[in-house]
């Protein structure tokens, strides 16, 4: 029949998904930690599978970066950021982590988000409560939505959801901007609200964590941001042994990348011949795909 061989091929890409999805819930029951780097496009994925990383975390930050050569201040579309997304999803075989930022807007653009990144391959997406406009003054600011308009978002999240293993993840910022009590106070809302999985944005201190952790009491799996090594916890032995379910590298790659383009140009520049760049190696799994 005309038409039904596409139509077979998007199940059997959507079923995969949903598989994949359904495996990354069921991972996150386990008391072991599992380490997720940020990454930004189908390369920087395709070397954490091969690196043997069990889940990826499509970092906003990163994309900001690598895509636009920007800062992270609200510069990237729901469309581009799913249309990357995408991209990865068609090299991977592994679960993605998606920062989908604010929504990208109101509980409709929520709604619209979660379907497209969902579509896109994510097994989790991640929701914060930042407002989605900064003052022009502080692009970098943190200013937070109310925590009713983010349990509003948190519940068209799971409304629009595709496949109910989907997991919503959601970030608080109210650390930076209201103190301790307001996250937890947050955190405790959002989970309420529907949220699968719980990050509590800069907490530095180690009793912090402890608290978050006693407060959440197993609710839902828990993930920290290791960004800073100036935290008292940068280790993810340290994460796991607090009761976390996961532990982000958002910036490992984008740093070692960014190192190795600095040296590499740098070594072009002053001795413009080949061989700087060392072997050539297929990190591309170029030869098996074209067996």
């Amino acid at each position: 029949m005309p038409g039904s061989f596409p139509a077979r091929t998007k199940r059997r890409q959507t079923d995969a998904i949903m598989s994949l999805a359904k495996k990354l819930r069921a991972r996150l029951q386990q008391r072991e930690i599992v380490v997720a780097p940020g990454v930004y496009d189908a390369f920087s994925a395709y070397r954490a599978e091969v690196a043997g990383f069990e889940a990826l975390f499509v970092s906003g930050s990163a994309l900001a970066a690598t895509h636009l050569a920007r800062p992270d201040i609200g510069l990237l579309t729901a469309s581009e950021s799913a249309d990357i997304v995408a991209r990865i999803g068609d090299r991977i075989h592994i679960p993605m982590f998606v920062d989908a930022d604010q929504g990208f807007g109101n509980v409709f653009a929520v709604a619209r988000t979660i379907k497209m990144l969902e579509r896109a391959g994510a097994c989790a997406i991640q929701i914060e409560d930042q407002q989605e406009v900064k003052p022009a003054s502080k692009p970098l600011s943190r200013p937070l939505i109310s925590r009713e308009a983010m349990v509003d978002k948190i519940k068209a999240a799971r409304d629009a959801l595709i496949d109910q293993e989907t997991i919503i993840s959601t970030r608080s910022d109210a650390m930076t901007t209201e103190g301790f009590e307001s996250a937890m106070e947050r955190a405790h809302a959002y989970v309420e609200a529907g949220a699968d999985m719980v990050f509590v944005e800069s907490l530095t201190k180690r009793e912090q964590m402890e608290e978050l952790v006693r407060q959440m009491d197993g609710k839902v799996p828990l993930l920290h941001n290791l960004l800073r090594e100036t935290d008292e916890v940068s280790d993810a032995q340290t994460v796991e042994q607090l009761g976390y379910s996961v532990a982000l590298f958002p910036a490992t790659a984008l740093g070692a990348v960014g190192a190795a383009l600095d040296k590499g140009f740098a070594d072009l520049k002053t001795s413009p011949q080949l061989g700087n760049g060392g072997p050539k190696t297929d990190r591309i799994g170029a030869d098996a795909y074209l067996k």
